[in-house]
């Protein structure tokens, strides 16, 4: 039934500005960007596809959509790096058995997660 897995979408109150952040914060590219209606973002090391859709303002799509998790080898490392550029960022966690992980928010208030690689 499936082929892959095609792309995250994330519900934004202003594109332009979730665009800027996408491309300065997190190193996407655009694949094309149609104002007020829809953009299409690719980041080339993680072979990822994320696009942003306008939603109205203060509408529940925005912060309580899906959280796409990046995965990272060194969590603690990457929450600085994310806080340099002036990210807001979450404490690390851990449940069980599971890798260590912790949220970050875009422009828009979406949360996106990192999950910490484990060492085999």
């Amino acid at each position: 039934m499936f082929e892959r897995f095609s792309h995250v979408m994330v519900y934004v109150s202003n594109l332009d500005r979730a665009v800027k952040w996408y491309i300065e914060k997190l190193g996407f590219v655009p694949n094309f960007v149609i104002p007020d209606a829809y953009a299409s973002l690719q980041h080339e090391k993680m072979n990822m596809r994320l696009d942003l859709h306008p939603t109205e303002t203060e509408n529940r799509d925005v912060g309580f959509g899906p959280i796409p998790y990046f995965l990272v080898k060194d969590i603690e490392a990457a929450l600085e790096k994310l806080s340099a550029l002036g990210v807001k960022t979450g404490q690390i966690h851990q449940e069980g058995m599971s890798p260590r992980f912790a949220t970050f928010w875009d422009s828009e208030g979406n949360a996106l997660g990192l999950e910490e690689l484990r060492s085999r």
